[in-house]
């Protein structure tokens, strides 16, 4: 027997694996409730602010955040990954890290407040070049919490990041309250995020001790180098992936057409950015430390790629299904243009996060040039799409733009880049999405069926909604056993199930009067 101050007797019967998995399971489960809250919440926010504010005045505050989303992805250089590495010493890179960020994040701060007029202008919104300049600082302030976060991510200490984010909600959303109330559109987004950005950041470096000063040493930088400029070429075409759409709209169709396809990529991207910001917080270390066991390796990608598969499948495929009642009942009449867009992406959001999962297999082994590659090739291929299918079909083109590149292009590169490695890659996706995708395709047919004789679109949202989830809970109950404890699962299904029954009964009754 094991006694250990203040949590009783234990026994001492757990190996080394079990060890490595507490944290491993804590990091998870504190990553995907910090996305999981701080995303409704901001979903929430959105859904009022975007029904005060004109489709013109979002989609000029969209181009602001393209212009500071491509920019913080240069300014990181690859380095929070670095420090995020279990199996970089601490000790060693901290320091210089920190002295890089500072030399980038002002570097190109400044570069971004100056050049904000021409590059507003080229991007079709001369309005935006004030809301670029307010973005500016959050760039800058970057520099000084890029060590302590990674070391936060490293140590799976999600939950104090959750803290940082949950502090910084409600005066960075007063902000943008506020400002919206009083008209100032694309202001009211900016220095809402500057708010947060600072509050966040001072609850962060407040959680990590010792905080590292800069200091130079040109051997450990090259070696940092080394790792994060690859990484950071990979990051700065992912984001000229997510963000090239925005620039020709912007530049072709205006700000108006840009709000509403901004709106609808929001949307189309709520399950992909709740499990992404905890697969970008634990698969990594996860997978870097699992490097050298192929087996293990294999095994962490079946179960990472199977739980995906269950929790985003569902939410892309009951979006396409109800896209215009989302629409309509969250954000009202004026946005319904944004409805068909929204269907296609929604497609490529589930699609999207099963390249999320490969990339950060890909940094946790090492291989961050060939994810260069990949981002590089991503961006050949999407650019002349989407000018095609912006010139041809408009927004609805762009969306298109993104399903057929990401099918034909993007999957099969991540299958090649991983083949020397782990050459069971497809087989084992085969095994983890098969039966997900085919109970979210159950699921969607179900609840379109449903409300297809139905009239008002709250009614249709929720009867579609409620009815899809049961079948798909019903259909997916069997792999869902290693991810839940079975009773919760049993009675969940259970309910939702003779809820859906229920339902049934009623969608008769309100067809035949």
């Amino acid at each position: 027997m094991v006694r250990e101050p203040g949590h009783g007797d234990r026994v001492a019967d757990e190996g080394p694996d079990d060890r490595q998995r507490r944290p491993l399971s804590h990091g998870v489960s504190w990553s995907f409730v910090n996305t999981l809250v701080t995303k409704i919440a901001g979903m929430i926010i959105t859904i009022f602010v975007v029904r005060i504010v004109s489709p013109y005045d979002f989609g000029v505050f969209a181009v602001a955040l393209v212009v500071y989303v491509i920019v913080s992805a240069l300014c990181e250089l690859g380095l929070s990954s670095c420090i995020a590495r279990r199996d970089v010493e601490l000790a060693d890179a901290a320091s210089v890290v920190t002295a890089l960020s500072m030399l980038s994040s002002f570097t190109l701060a400044t570069a971004m407040f100056f050049a904000s007029a021409p590059i507003a202008a080229a991007l079709g919104a001369p309005e935006a070049q004030t809301a670029i300049q307010i973005l500016a600082i959050p760039i800058l302030l970057s520099s000084f919490t890029a060590v302590s976060s990674a070391i936060l991510v490293r140590d799976y200490r999600q939950g104090r990041l959750f803290a940082a984010t949950a502090i910084a909600f409600i005066p960075s959303n007063a902000v943008l309250i506020i400002l919206a109330l009083h008209g100032d559109g694309a202001l009211a987004f900016a220095w809402s995020r500057v708010v947060g950005v600072v509050i966040a950041g001072a609850v962060v470096i407040s959680g990590t001790r010792p905080w590292y000063a800069p200091r130079w040493n040109s051997v450990q930088a090259a070696r940092v180098l080394k790792f994060g400029l690859p990484l950071a070429g990979a990051n700065f075409l992912n984001y000229m992936l997510l963000n090239a759409d925005a620039a020709f709209i912007a530049a072709l169709a205006g700000p108006a057409l840009l709000g509403i396809y901004t709106l609808a990529f929001s949307i189309a991207s709520w399950s992909t950015s709740i499990l992404g910001g905890t697969i970008n917080s634990v698969a990594m270390p996860a997978f870097s430390a699992l490097r050298r066991d192929p087996e293990q390796l294999s095994a962490a990608l079946l179960r990472w790629s199977r739980m995906l598969a269950l929790a985003a499948l569902p939410v892309s495929a009951l979006t396409v299904a109800l896209s215009a009642e989302i629409v309509e009942v969250l954000y009202g009449a004026k946005w319904s243009a944004a409805a068909p867009v929204l269907a296609i992406l929604a497609v490529y959001g589930g699609i999207f996060v099963v390249t999320l999962l490969l990339s950060n297999l890909l940094v946790g082994i090492g291989r961050t040039g060939r994810v260069f590659l990949i981002q590089a090739v991503w961006l050949l291929a999407l650019l002349p799409a989407i000018a095609a299918g912006v010139a041809v079909l408009g927004v609805l083109g762009a969306a298109i733009a993104h399903v057929v590149v990401i099918v034909v292009v993007v999957i099969p590169m991540y299958l090649w880049a991983l083949k020397p490695v782990l050459d069971s890659v497809p087989l084992v996706l085969g095994r983890a999405v098969g039966a997900p995708v085919l109970a979210a395709s159950l699921a969607a047919g179900t609840a379109y069926l449903a409300v297809a004789s139905l009239e008002g679109h709250l009614l249709r949202l929720v009867v579609g909604g409620t009815l899809g989830l049961a079948v798909y809970l019903v259909a997916a109950l069997p792999m869902m056993r290693s991810y839940l404890p079975a009773g919760v699962l049993a009675r969940l299904s259970l309910y939702l199930a003779f809820h859906g029954w229920v339902l049934r009964g009623l969608q008769g009754k309100w067809a035949k009067s």
